[in-house]
């Protein structure tokens, strides 16, 4: 049977069970996590990078260190979003508040998605409950990071998108989430101008032009105020990220690597169970069907050919997010076979996502706490010392210290020292030259992610390690350098002061 079905009386309950769903996950990760570290802490130092970001704002200083610009954060306002209780420990706290906040709203869209599809009930209930699992939604929330947001953006989007084709009406709900997609990340763009040139295609011209224009016009007022501040118009974060996969790779090369990632498979079997529904015969048929999966293929496509992927399956999230949500809404054109298709699927995705987490991910906080933790907590026994690292977050957020970030996010010239371009190789010894420069007499690196910038005369001086060793958030240790031989007494006292106040777990081994 391919007929839509009328809504049953279970239907006004959808969105609330999805939202329950997703919590659940949410709070069973959290408490996960939580008897693992022992206390609460985010999977990734990222967020501590945004929390950084948001604290120069406040100081006047778009950057993490005051009076140098730079644009670590590779979302245009999510750093905006931190800026209450700057210089508060409260402050450490917003990005988990508007991830769970983002959550709801995520999964209470998404209930409705289902709610309005006008499933039978038993599919419908599977979808509901199932469906936020499936899509890592609780998951990528627990990051902290912006991605939860732009899920909900894309999830908003494409519902008001099928209502546009359905209906002829364009809504508050299209505008504004298109317009604070690529707000949020980047990648928002292409889903984002599909909707504009679509009410276009469509007639409404004059509509789709301004909706174009207002969609650009964030991110290019962005990259001015970058310009303006003697930087690129991309934020380095972005350029930093992107120049590893681009910059010897062509598009199909770099969809083979990332496919060797976690979550690749789900990915990838999202994206084909997508290209079986769209040319599906009874979808195909029907125009707006066809236009909606078109315009979700196209830019799942441009994610897969363009971006980035599979780490904590945050980058694919709202790939993954917009697949589930017009795969729901093609479900009632689908035959009784392909639906069964689409639960299993959705079944292995949830099965997928949710034990790669709790193995492996749950694990992340400890990392965090055992390593980079530390390192900021031996940056306040060297008060007033710039410190080099490729790991920002927690040495940067509330701390008056100078940071190198020898990855390049929050450094244009470590980034160019690092990827010098398509067709060239860093030099040797790049990051030793760069902590010259700069007068930098330390330094706290995970060594495969420096390999040969670092400088023949660092002294290593200890190794920072977890037993056992669970949750490789950065790498499996953190050597610690002494950039300038002659400073190798000043650092040794302070680790030995830290040493006796390591949590249970990090483990510091002299080196020399």
């Amino acid at each position: 049977m391919m007929a839509t079905t009328p809504a049953a009386p279970t239907a006004t309950r959808l969105p609330l069970l999805a939202v329950l769903s997703a919590m659940a996950g949410f709070l069973a990760w959290q408490v996960l996590a939580f008897l693992r570290a022992g206390t609460f802490e985010y999977p990734l130092d990222d967020p501590y990078i945004h929390l950084a970001m948001a604290e120069g704002i406040a100081n006047g200083t778009y950057g993490i260190n005051p009076g140098e610009p730079a644009s670590a954060a590779s979302s245009i306002i999510y750093p905006v979003l931190l800026l209450p209780f700057v210089g508060s420990e409260f402050q450490r706290f917003l990005p988990l508040l508007w991830n769970i906040g983002a959550l709801a709203l995520l999964a209470l869209t998404w209930g409705r998605i289902v709610r309005d599809a006008r499933l039978p009930n038993g599919l419908a209930l599977f979808c509901a409950a199932v469906g936020p699992i499936a899509l890592a939604m609780p998951f990528v929330a627990a990051l902290g990071m912006e991605h939860t947001l732009h899920a909900l953006a894309v999830a908003v989007l494409v519902q008001a998108l099928w209502r546009f084709l359905t209906t002829g009406t364009i809504g508050y709900a299209l505008i504004l989430s298109a317009i604070l997609a690529p707000l949020l990340r980047y990648e928002g763009l292409a889903l984002s101008l599909l909707a504009a040139a679509t009410l276009v295609w469509r007639g409404r011209i004059a509509s789709g032009v301004a909706l174009g224009a207002a969609i650009l016009a964030g991110p290019a007022l962005f990259g001015l105020f970058l310009l303006g501040q003697g930087l690129d118009p991309l934020p380095s974060s972005v350029l930093a990220k992107m120049g590893d996969e681009t910059r010897s790779l062509s598009p199909l090369l770099n969809i083979l690597k990332v496919a060797g990632g976690s979550g690749a498979g789900i990915f990838f079997s999202a994206v084909a169970m997508l290209l079986l529904t769209l040319v599906t015969p009874t979808v195909w048929s029907n125009r707006n069907l066809r236009l909606i999966l078109g315009i979700v293929t196209m830019a799942v496509l441009a994610q897969v050919l363009a971006g980035n992927a599979f780490w904590f399956n945050r980058y694919e999230h709202y790939a993954m997010v917009m697949i589930g949500t017009v795969l729901v809404i093609a479900l009632p054109h689908l035959s009784d076979r392909l639906k069964q298709v689409f639960k299993v699927a959705m079944l292995i995705w949830a099965l997928g996502y949710g034990w790669y987490n709790a193995v492996f991910y749950s694990w992340n906080p400890r990392s965090v706490l055992l390593e980079q933790e530390q390192m900021a907590r031996l940056t306040d026994l060297l008060p007033g010392e710039a410190v080099a690292v490729n790991d920002i977050g927690k040495v940067s957020w509330k701390r008056d210290v100078l940071v190198l970030d020898l990855w390049g996010l929050a450094s244009r010239e470590a980034r160019l020292a690092r990827l010098p371009g398509k067709g060239s190789v860093p030099s040797t010894e790049w990051a030793g030259a760069l902590v010259r420069e700069h007068g930098v007499r330390y330094a706290m690196i995970y060594d495969e992610w420096i390999a040969g910038g670092i400088g023949h005369d660092w002294r290593p001086v200890v190794r920072l390690t977890m037993e056992p060793e669970q949750g490789l958030e950065g790498g499996a240790f953190v050597t610690i350098y002494a950039t300038d031989p002659g400073f190798e007494p000043e650092l040794r006292a302070a680790i030995d002061k830290l040493r006796p106040t390591l949590p249970e777990g990090a483990v510091l081994t002299d080196l020399n």
